[in-house]
């Protein structure tokens, strides 16, 4: 499986766009309603909407740019911006939480805090949402928190897989971050195993790979190489570019 097929085998996160959607828009849309709410006419006027701007306080554009970045986190498919999205939004929760306590009710707009109370609302909620969706199929299993995605090779080598005994069997695709295996026989001896060690058999210098189980089904193996150094991933890197030129 290429790299691209992998790609296109995800599913679409259809509700993380929606409210990454809902998240951008709602910083316009709330000062629109705390606006239309205030008693003074005219307010869509750009003059006096300008000045009705001004008024916003900091803490008020704060968390208003937090639910746009929040946003713009969610649009971007990769675990380490949803996590940025989360924690901002959790920041959101605070400050609203915080402010719906200790702000005198007396000089605040009745529809601003009902928009507030919403936004929460819907800030507890996708997070919840979030967390469902941050997971295969809908996020590659493959990703890294601070690198890009390792590209995989669809190369066909023999390797050995040291489990005791010695298991062969034959790489179906492999990058610098993994490897899947077609075992020759489908084996019970890799149930409950989290950790094995295999060679390349065309690679002598890389002997006794450590890897992490990632998913194991009879004659399919899936794993995540452990303690493998830049020197190592560079001689893979070459070898399998060498396979596919």
């Amino acid at each position: 499986m290429t790299q691209d097929t992998q790609t296109q085998d995800l599913k679409q996160p259809i509700g993380i766009y929606i409210l990454a959607l809902l998240f951008m828009l709602a910083p316009l849309g709330n000062i629109i309603v705390s606006f239309a709410g205030s008693g003074v006419a005219n307010w869509y006027h750009p003059a006096e909407f300008a000045e009705l701007v001004k008024t916003i306080p900091v803490a008020d554009w704060l968390w208003l740019a937090g639910i746009f970045i929040a946003g713009l986190a969610l649009l971007m498919r990769h675990k380490s911006a949803w996590l940025i999205a989360v924690m901002a939004l959790l920041i959101v929760l605070a400050m609203n939480t915080y402010r719906a306590f200790t702000i005198d009710d007396t000089v605040l707009n009745p529809e601003f805090v009902r928009v507030q109370i919403l936004i929460s609302i819907l800030v507890t909620f996708s997070v919840l949402i979030i967390a469902f969706y941050a997971r295969y199929p809908y996020l590659d299993r493959r990703q890294q928190w601070m690198f890009p995605t390792a590209h995989r090779y669809d190369v066909k080598s023999p390797v050995i897989v040291h489990t005791g005994g010695e298991l062969a069997g034959l790489t179906e695709s492999v990058s610098t971050a993994g490897i899947r295996i077609r075992l020759a026989k489908a084996t019970d001896s890799l149930k409950g195993k989290t950790e094995v060690e295999f060679t390349f058999s065309e690679l002598p210098g890389l002997n006794k790979v450590k890897a992490e189980v990632i998913e194991f089904s009879g004659d399919v193996l899936r794993l995540k190489y452990k303690h493998f150094g830049w020197g190592a991933r560079g001689v893979l890197e070459a070898w399998l570019k060498s396979k596919k030129g």
